[in-house]
């Protein structure tokens, strides 16, 4: 799982980016063309482990904050849980941020038996700490790197995911492992080797677009590396031909400028980036290789609707297992992997998701419910409906269709805008004749917008309560430990703050009898 790699990141949707081991995926694997991931990164992961909607895992809101007195709520069975059960060895190497203020959040203690990351949101990649604190841990010790020669990163990654898979070479176990990379998240942060890797593109150093735009290149050849030393070490330990590999980021691009972050990433032709409910921040290049299908279906293409929650069913399915379908919001994919494939019935599986509904007021402060950009897709219908501000900032602003710096030559694309008379969020667009979200119809389809507005309110009494909280002071929430190192230790954490609680009553919105029974 990459972090933060837009939709035009990658070498099989851009032929001037350089992913050489991740298309070399593509060749012997198939490409899923309408995967959605959350629009960001803690809800994503949330997703991925609970295999819930992150409206059932109090994640609906924001990423994890640094010094966060919570993390994602004990009560979950997470994914290397369920596959611990089925008897596989489970390792993670990479990003966390699902929380980590007590032992308890920790990913040793989540169902990981082996931990080798860091537990924030992201990391310096020569100091491998956030905000002044040590985010990088092996199980539940602090990794820093040497002070005389620190490592970066990315290439620390790429060791120790080739120990961790090495390790198991003999064991008769079966191995499940997550391999989730920083990069290319911020900060852009590069070895000269990465930054050169795309040399050959016309992008100015003295530009400081183009050069963040290089830069962010370099991580994201940093990641296909690692892409390249997973196989490899797979290949060495006799464990490639009975393995089935998925390859996906965790969210859209970073595109927006003056958003989220630092915002170099790139989603064209599709509409927006990270933290917003348009395709370019849930929209994610997908791979699913599975060595025991036949040679036709490798470099083949699949749209069948696919969701994040769908892979712990789908894993669990592959592994043999089952999990009550009444506990998770995913479905198992399988029959849509498999050898027989019907592209003609994509929506025989799955026909909606939810993208998102956030129930805490704009200002951040107040955590009361409200319309704030709620997003629901059905079918090749996707309604975005949501108060004054999207999740990524102004709309119709040049960077909704961003192209990427280094291919200025390609069409320029503009879009309907989204903002209603009153200030509101209000668009509807069909995906199966509008993939870049160009074309409002929320006016000219009420009878669509009705429908898609009861499905957002059949959801509305299964929410649970935020459990994002802001951080809190570095100085009074840590330990120190040996060399004045902080470590993330927070006194204020009590895991009994951050149960899974039912959302506040006034939050419920009514529907009648007949739309239920519509649905």
């Amino acid at each position: 799982m990459g972090d933060d790699v837009g939709w035009n990141d990658v070498g099989f949707h851009n032929p001037k980016v350089k992913t050489p081991n991740i298309d070399a995926l593509l060749k012997v694997g198939i490409k899923l063309s309408n995967n959605y991931a959350a629009p960001l990164c803690s809800a994503s992961r949330s997703a991925l482990m609970t295999g819930r909607y992150p409206i059932h895992n109090g994640f609906q809101h924001m990423v994890f904050a640094v010094q966060a007195p919570s993390c994602l709520p004990l009560e979950h069975k997470l994914l290397p849980e369920y596959m611990k059960d089925e008897g596989y060895v489970t390792k993670m190497l990479g990003k966390w941020h699902l929380g980590y203020c007590t032992e308890e959040c920790l990913p040793r203690q989540r169902g990981w038996d082996e931990f080798r990351g860091i537990l924030g949101g992201e990391s310096d990649y020569y100091t491998w700490e956030e905000d002044g604190v040590v985010l990088k841990y092996i199980n539940n010790t602090v990794n820093t790197p040497s002070k005389i020669d620190p490592i970066h990163l990315s290439i620390q990654d790429k060791v120790d995911v080739r120990d961790m898979i090495m390790a198991h070479t003999g064991n008769t176990d079966p191995l499940f492992m997550i391999v989730s990379p920083n990069a290319p998240h911020s900060p852009f942060e590069v070895t000269d080797s990465m930054y050169n890797v795309h040399s050959n593109l016309e992008l100015d150093p003295s530009n400081p677009d183009q050069d963040a735009r290089r830069k962010y290149l370099g991580l994201v050849s940093a990641l296909d590396d690692i892409v390249g030393e997973t196989m490899q070490a797979l290949r060495d330990s006799d464990l490639l031909t009975n393995s089935v590999i998925v390859f996906q980021s965790d969210n859209g691009g970073s595109n927006i400028r003056g958003g989220h972050g630092e915002c170099y990433g790139n989603n064209y032709p599709l509409r927006n980036g990270k933290t917003s409910p348009y395709e370019g921040g849930i929209k994610v290049p997908t791979i699913y290789v599975d060595h025991r299908l036949p040679a036709f279906t490798q470099g083949t293409e699949r749209n069948f609707m696919m969701h994040i929650t769908d892979w712990l069913p789908t894993f669990l399915d592959l592994a043999g297992g089952t999990t009550e379908a009444s506990h998770i919001d995913g479905v198992s994919q399988i029959s849509n992997l498999g050898y027989v494939y019907r592209p003609f019935h994509k929506y025989t599986v799955r026909d909606r998701f939810l993208v998102n509904m956030d129930t805490v007021s704009t200002d951040k402060e107040v955590y009361k419910c409200t319309d704030r950009d709620s997003a629901f897709r059905y079918k090749d219908w996707k309604l975005v409906y949501g108060e004054k501000t999207t999740w990524s900032g102004p709309e119709d602003t040049p960077d909704t269709y961003r192209k990427p710096e280094e291919s200025p030559e390609l069409p320029t694309i503009t879009g309907d805008s989204c903002v209603s008379p009153d200030g509101q969020i209000r668009c509807l667009f069909n995906l199966k004749y509008d993939p870049s979200e160009q074309h409002n119809l929320y006016d000219s389809k009420p009878k669509i917008v009705e429908k898609l507005l009861a499905m957002i309110n059949e959801l509305k009494p299964t929410i649970v309560r935020e459990v994002y909280e802001e951080e809190v002071e570095i100085c009074d929430s840590n330990t120190i430990a040996i060399d004045e190192i902080y470590v993330p230790r927070i006194p204020q954490c009590v895991t009994s703050n951050f149960k899974l609680q039912p959302n506040y009553p006034e939050c419920n919105q009514d529907f009648n009898t007949e739309q239920r029974e519509e649905l």
